[in-house]
């Protein structure tokens, strides 16, 4: 905890700060006092494991789509019945009038494909204005000439474009209805137009989630991600999910490719949870269900709605309702145990879990490949 509040003090003396979130790194400089000094309360409260927080969120993930163009078979999006939408640009507008100043970075995905929202390019530039960097993720086959250049034109900071085989065959198995071939041509498209525009933004985390259906195509796969001129390739683990015969046919036979370690019965081996969440992090639905995290959402935890009638996100963030939240969940840290909804079976509880990107690369102009260190996701450095 000592060197925690020593990084903590020398962010806030020198203005300077890394954010690493899925092997991606985001740097600020000269943080604007606003932001900075919100981000001293935001750890502060974290460290010390406050229920009560004095700081606006550091990280938002918000939904711009609820809806996909594919039907891939373990995603939530396929297994359950989740309301189809899209945010409107009205209440993302709202949204960062309201914490934009004191945000550092937006996830900006949820349950769907992000580029089915029209406003999209709106939003990230509306955002980018408000110094907040953002990120988000796509499946990559609605792009086009005119939406490449409305994407780097939005100034973008980073793009995880999710590709999980090196044929279609492989490929459709997860992303089912996807075309691999189109796909592949518009990462291609997008590097080219983003470099020969003199650009280094957006960065490209070409994503891949490992299964036992692909793993011996990885090598192939970076060599892909050289040819493509991606700045990141990344490879995710396969999540635990309710379509558990799909799921456990799928797990990759090697073991650092896994989400999860065993014990000699076969159980997963428990640790302690890390998670941020409740004091950094919050999930907003696209019409304005707010939860801790998305998973919540599908079992029907809600502490509020950020978008109804003359709510504002304030309310919910240092409401009752979240404060009893962090209540729970300090309980759950220090007993095991908890009332239902609040994070008793998340992934994070157990070994390997914490880090779902098990392996990444970055690669220089002569394509030759570094290895990116894991750190916690929102992890903080100098």
């Amino acid at each position: 905890m000592f060197k925690k509040i020593l990084m903590v003090l020398k962010v806030f003396f020198t203005k300077k700060l890394t954010v690493d979130f899925d092997r991606i790194e985001f740097h600020y400089e000269n943080l604007p006092i606003k932001k900075l000094w919100n981000w001293f309360k935001a750890e502060i409260g974290y460290v010390f494991k406050l229920k009560n927080v004095y700081a606006y969120p550091t990280h938002l993930q918000l939904e711009p789509s609820s809806t996909c163009n594919l039907r891939c078979p373990m995603c939530y999006i396929t297994t359950h019945k989740i309301k189809a939408g899209l945010l409107s640009l009205d209440n993302f507008k709202k949204l960062m009038d309201e914490v934009g100043d004191y945000l550092l970075l937006l996830h900006f995905w949820g349950w769907g494909e992000p580029f089915l929202n029209k406003d999209i390019f709106s939003m990230i530039k509306y955002a980018r204005k408000k110094g907040v960097k953002v990120v988000t993720s796509t499946n990559g086959l609605l792009f086009n000439d005119e939406s490449i250049d409305q994407l780097i034109d939005s100034k973008l900071d980073a793009l995880i474009f999710a590709l999980d085989g090196v044929d279609q065959e492989t490929y459709d198995k997860f992303r089912c209805g996807g075309d691999f071939s189109k796909a592949v041509e518009n990462l291609r498209s997008l590097i080219k137009r983003r470099d020969q525009r003199g650009y280094s933004l957006p960065k490209v985390n070409l994503r891949m989630v490992v299964t036992r259906e692909n793993e011996d195509q990885i090598s192939e796969m970076k060599e892909l991600a050289k040819e493509l001129g991606v700045d990141i390739f990344s490879l995710k683990t396969l999540g635990s999910h309710d379509n558990s015969s799909v799921w456990e046919k799928s797990i990759p036979q090697e073991p650092s490719y896994r989400r999860f370690s065993y014990d000699d019965q076969g159980v997963p081996i428990r640790k302690n949870n890390q998670c941020k969440r409740m004091w950094h992090h919050p999930f907003i639905h696209h019409e304005g269900t707010t939860t801790v995290c998305s998973y919540h959402l599908l079992e029907g935890f809600s502490v509020g709605n950020a978008f109804a009638n003359d709510n504002v996100f304030s309310k919910i963030w240092f409401g009752k309702e979240l404060k009893n939240a962090r209540k729970c969940f300090l309980k759950f840290l220090l007993t095991n145990e908890s009332e239902p909804l609040i994070c008793q079976d998340c992934y994070v509880n157990y070994t390997n879990a914490v880090d779902y990107v098990s392996h990444a690369f970055t690669f220089d102009n002569d394509k030759k490949e570094s290895i990116l260190l894991y750190q916690w996701p929102w992890q903080y450095s100098l």
